[in-house]
């Protein structure tokens, strides 16, 4: 009997455990007054979002000034004389977790907004500053041109990213048998590519261009196929973060109306990057020329 007693009990401490942990965090914006601090996560191998800048290993990239920017805002709505900004690196698995644990208080890395993160991760998003699209990353000599011809292929993705939920679309549209895959970081998945363990790479379009960009020897890969979805990037903050939301919406509209975006997108995406030696040449598309005119966080995606 005493047996069953404990077991029960067991049983009841695994649940109430449980529950706690899903429990989501409270508004921070209080957390973040009293201590005049805003932990912010990063993508170290994000670039241009963001990356590392030398030997200081200070993060930098066209998220994270737009962050600096919303956080200012965010410090003079506080009403603060200061607001330190605090750094950690992050993964795609751990940005969600980093997030709902308290250890970041917004994600400032290339994270898309979808309806699933929203509903299942308990998270909401700013304004979008970026538009991407899916497509992929072969060997020049593959003989992979598009979607058609990745039967038999071995395909990688990014862990945690929405490239996988492309990918398995289009596997069961087109009838595909592909070998597939997960690498934790998109430095492993490009150097997958180069080094032949893997065919192709699905993942945001800039992101793809900006590996080859940096690579050694940058006409040994190739971007190919049409864009296979439209992934807004924006800051990711959780749900209950209303107010700093708000905040950070106002402003993302400030930047968008008088031309601060399109001046840091000339910076890190047609301009030659901060510490490095190459520029992306990458002219903004319409998509986001049309998302900063007419702004919005709703997506179905």
């Amino acid at each position: 009997m005493w047996l069953n007693h404990i077991f029960r009990g067991a049983v009841l401490l695994c649940l109430a455990s449980s529950s706690l942990a899903q429990t989501p965090l409270p508004d921070s914006w209080d957390k973040i007054k009293e201590s005049q601090r805003i932990t912010v996560g990063y993508r170290p191998d994000g670039l241009p979002f963001a990356y590392e800048m030398g030997e200081t290993k200070k993060p930098v990239g066209y998220a994270i000034e737009i962050c600096q920017a919303l956080i200012a805002k965010l410090q003079q709505s506080m009403g603060l004389a200061r607001l330190d900004i605090q750094y950690r690196a992050i993964n795609g698995q751990t940005r969600f977790t980093d997030l709902a644990s308290g250890a970041i208080d917004v994600d400032c890395s290339n994270t898309t907004n979808t309806k699933d993160r929203r509903e299942s991760k308990h998270v909401s998003f700013s304004l979008p500053y970026y538009i991407a699209g899916v497509r992929m990353l072969v060997k020049s000599d593959s003989g992979i041109n598009d979607v058609d011809d990745l039967s038999g292929k071995r395909v990688i993705t990014t862990k945690g990213t929405t490239s996988l939920q492309v990918l398995e679309r289009r596997v069961a549209v087109n009838g595909l048998k592909i070998q597939h895959s997960e690498c934790l970081t998109h430095d492993a998945c490009f150097k997958a590519v180069q080094a032949g363990t893997a065919d192709v790479w699905l993942m945001d379009d800039i992101l793809l261009a900006a590996h080859r960009a940096q690579s050694e020897k940058p006409e040994q890969v190739k971007l190919i196929g049409k864009l296979m979805s439209i992934e807004p990037l924006s800051l990711m903050m959780r749900d209950t973060d209303v107010r700093m939301k708000k905040v950070f919406d106002a402003e993302m509209r400030v930047l968008s109306q008088n031309f601060e975006i399109t001046r840091l997108y000339k910076k890190w995406f047609e301009s030659p990057l901060p510490g490095k030696t190459f520029a992306l040449n990458v002219p903004m598309s319409y998509l986001l020329t049309d998302m900063l005119r007419f702004p919005s966080d709703k997506f179905d995606n």
